[in-house]
């Protein structure tokens, strides 16, 4: 059976923690420490549990790795190198590290996990704003990647306990598209911007559905002006694809090479840096001087696939050219990128020349 005792200070005013200890005939005792009484007890009822059914692993007692030996590990063995997210798969781990860190890998249970989830999802952000379960679930796939790194590649744990995990339920997803007179309205003041560049960047993702950062990202040699299409080396799932140019972005490309700084890269440069421009301030203005409301730049995109598909764009049309690699078929389609998307590319933007656009 188990107990748990009540650990003080040596002069007996302060309480240091909880020790339980597990006794059962014929099996050797285990003991654990918690800071809580509340683990002590759930640890030792599990750990019981366990035993009695014979599922208990002993041998696990003679190397108990933690939490915090599982991260170090994990942050030198190079796994986050080609994670597209690693800046916020870190920042997530440093969160589990901190409710996790002093613990035994076989202490962290679904149980614990799920009590822990819990608290994430009721406590606020820093900056005091509640995290959605759409957050609470990336932060979840981070701890998961991790434990399964313990699992899979050292073997310092038997199953990941994220896997029995059911996702917290996140809303739908956003299908704000611009209306006619709202696009219209955004070009004319990409024109009139002081910023050379915000005209251009919209038309890129209204005639093509890049991704703002790929479009941020393109460098001139990306660019091929004689077959009118722009390569997209670094995408959002790593294939790397091609996509149309149609004739006003060509004649904006052409314009922004003239005046370019030659050892400058970035089609998009920045003027005070040798990076990218950054957007947000000339955007931010643009809708506040236009008064258009709960508009993200990722809703460009989600425009051009409407508009794409009331001309009749397939799924699959439709999957290929925005790059998403949902379905195992468009392997063998990546040779028609480039044409597939220019057919719509012209058609939207020929909404803009016959005026249908104001």
């Amino acid at each position: 059976m188990a107990t748990i005792y009540r650990r003080k200070s040596k002069d007996g005013t302060r309480v240091l923690g909880w020790k339980a200890v597990v006794r059962i005939k014929g099996y050797p005792t285990v003991c654990e420490v918690f800071d809580r009484k509340q683990e002590a007890d759930d640890w030792a009822q599990q750990v019981e549990r366990q035993i009695k059914m014979g599922q208990f692993k002993f041998d696990r007692l003679k190397t108990l790795h933690t939490f915090d030996d599982l991260l170090t590990r994990y942050k030198s063995s190079g796994a986050l190198e080609h994670h597209k997210a690693a800046e916020d798969t870190l920042r997530h781990l440093e969160y589990w590290k901190g409710q996790f860190a002093s613990y035994a890998l076989i202490h962290i249970t679904p149980e614990l996990i799920a009590k822990e989830r819990q608290l994430l999802l009721k406590t606020p952000t820093e900056k005091g704003k509640a995290r959605s379960p759409s957050t609470v679930n990336r932060y979840i796939a981070a701890l998961s990647s991790l434990l399964s790194y313990a699992s899979r590649e050292l073997r310092w744990i038997d199953d990941n306990p994220c896997f029995n995990l059911i996702k917290l339920k996140e809303p739908a997803g956003r299908d704000r598209i611009l209306t006619d007179e709202e696009m219209g309205r955004l070009l004319t003041a990409g024109q009139e911007s002081r910023s050379p560049y915000l005209f251009p960047i919209i038309l890129l993702a209204l005639t093509t559905g890049m991704r703002q950062g790929e479009i941020l990202g393109l460098k001139w040699n990306d660019i091929d002006l004689e077959n009118r299409v722009a390569h997209i080396r670094d995408t959002k799932n790593s294939s790397p694809r091609s996509v149309p140019l149609v004739d006003s972005i060509l004649d904006e490309l052409k314009r922004l090479y003239e005046k370019r700084q030659p050892h400058k890269d970035y089609v998009f440069a920045s003027h005070t840096t040798f990076g990218q421009i950054d957007i947000k301030k000339i955007w931010q203005t643009a809708l506040k001087n236009l008064h258009i409301n709960n508009l993200r730049f990722h809703d460009l995109r989600h425009t051009f696939a409407t508009l794409a598909a009331k001309q009749g764009a397939s799924n699959l049309e439709l999957a290929t050219a925005m790059g998403h690699k949902t379905l195992q078929i468009l392997k063998r389609y990546t040779h028609m990128e480039a044409e597939t998307t220019r057919k719509y590319s012209i058609g939207i933007t020929q909404m803009f020349v016959l005026g249908e656009v104001k």
